[in-house]
């Protein structure tokens, strides 16, 4: 018996009331000790998945979810991903004695075995990776305020091995070249945004605001479990945006994973507005402030999948490469060309004026090509109607129809490359939703 199965057990004393700071505070702190401290923090909190009664499972639970929220998250989810010893899918739903448990009991379990299952899969936890990417946003401090626990004052405590201070100073500087915005397809892009979108399928699957919520153990998991969401949805939003900037230049079975995990992403999109529409009207119970996130706009798909079927893709997919470079190399040349032109005191022809009033039109529809995949982020939609505090209706309007797109009539113009055809049709479908 390890020391920490006392204060794991009164964590998890069947008390219809969320775990006392008292108890949470030496688990978290063990979660920073290198000196094996977190596995036996794990192995002490196992036995309480398999309790029959309810309330001591969903305490455990919630312990469990703090610890990766508040403590060292690297050191406790590396031990769990090689160490099954809670296996949370094994979670049941049933009847329990003694309390009516939540509906969303198993669903919590498996969402926390998702993030078990990323981390094996990544190496890193994507919830903390994006909240230490978000100081401006304060999302990196919201876990030093969960159930009471100073978690500053605890990593002070713990950083009495030197070694293992400097190994957490060097982990954030990795992980910060990990964010799924700046990520390339080569380094993993595809893999693990569908991993972000793994896990918050999980999530919003765990409907707490459906149960009791003047339990308070309900509220404590559905508060956590807001504040993860609205940092999984801003990474797997970013990891869309990225899709998206580069879906011209993948290839072609790059192209096809991508076009399937944005089909996706719009779809959960949906669940996700729903989720926060109804925490945000739970604000003051849950005392979370639920912002206005914005997202990638959801009607691009008709538009990628026709560019996807296009029989000449790999040619359009080398001129849009090309393009691409022509505009970044014309960005510093443009400077020059008119330099020069001004030194030129020689007039010039009708016939020769036209060729470059030609290239000049041909370089400007390439630029606005390539701007349009640039300004996605800027130019991204939000979830709910600031007038109305409800979710945004043009999101689910755009749902419905089939194919909004309609082929610009650009007269006057040279004529353009079915791409970059295709890139306008979708700045329409951009400018409809935002409209």
């Amino acid at each position: 018996m390890s020391s920490f199965d006392k204060v794991v057990k009164l964590a998890c004393k069947p008390k219809p009331a969320p775990p006392k700071a008292k108890y949470l505070e030496p688990i978290i702190a063990a979660t920073w000790s290198e000196e094996g401290a977190v596995g036996d923090v794990c192995k002490a909190l196992s036995p309480r998945f398999r309790e029959p009664n309810a309330i001591v499972v969903f305490k455990a639970l919630i312990v469990l979810h703090t610890m990766m929220r508040s403590g060292a998250t690297d050191n406790v989810l590396s031990f769990l991903c090689t160490h099954d010893v809670l296996r949370l899918r094994n979670v049941s739903a049933g009847n329990w004695e003694g309390y009516s448990a939540p509906q969303n009991l198993q669903h919590y379990a498996i969402y926390l075995d998702s993030r078990i299952r990323a981390y094996s899969e990544l190496k890193h936890d994507a919830i903390r990776v994006q909240a230490e990417n978000n100081r401006d946003m304060r999302n990196s401090n919201v876990v030093d305020d969960e159930l009471g626990i100073n978690v500053t004052k605890l990593k002070a405590k713990s950083e009495r091995n030197k070694t293992a201070a400097s190994a957490g100073v060097s982990r954030s500087k990795t992980v910060t070249g990990r964010k799924l915005r700046i990520m390339t397809v080569e380094k993993g892009l595809l893999r693990e945004t569908k991993a972000v979108h793994r896990m918050i399928d999980s999530l919003v699957e765990c409907r707490f605001y459906l149960d009791d919520l003047e339990d308070e153990l309900t509220t404590t998991a559905l508060r956590m479990l807001v504040k993860d969401l609205l940092i999984l949805f801003q990474a797997g939003n970013e990891g869309v945006i990225n899709l998206l900037e580069h879906y011209f230049e993948m290839s072609h079975v790059d192209a096809e994973a991508a076009l399937k995990i944005y089909k996706h992403f719009c779809k959960q999109t949906e669940k996700v507005v729903e989720f926060l529409g109804v925490a945000r009207k739970l604000q003051n119970l849950l005392n979370v402030s639920i912002p206005n996130l914005k997202h990638a706009p959801v009607s691009l798909a008709s538009a990628l999948q026709e560019y996807l079927d296009d029989p000449n893709f790999e040619q359009n997919r080398v001129e849009y490469k090309v393009n691409k470079q022509a505009v970044d190399k014309g960005l510093v040349k443009e400077t020059d060309a008119r330099r020069t032109k001004s030194e030129d005191s020689k007039p010039s022809t009708a016939s020769s004026a036209s060729a470059p009033n030609a290239a000049a039109s041909s370089s400007t529809a390439n630029k606005n090509v390539i701007d349009f995949f640039a300004a996605i982020e800027e130019e991204q939609p939000t979830m709910f109607n600031p007038a109305t505090n409800s979710p945004n209706s043009a999101y689910f309007q755009q749902q419905q129809i089939a194919n909004p797109f309609v082929q610009r009539q650009m007269t006057g113009n040279v004529p353009l490359k079915s791409g970059e055809a295709l890139a306008f049709r979708i700045g329409d479908a951009l400018a409809l939703q935002q409209g």
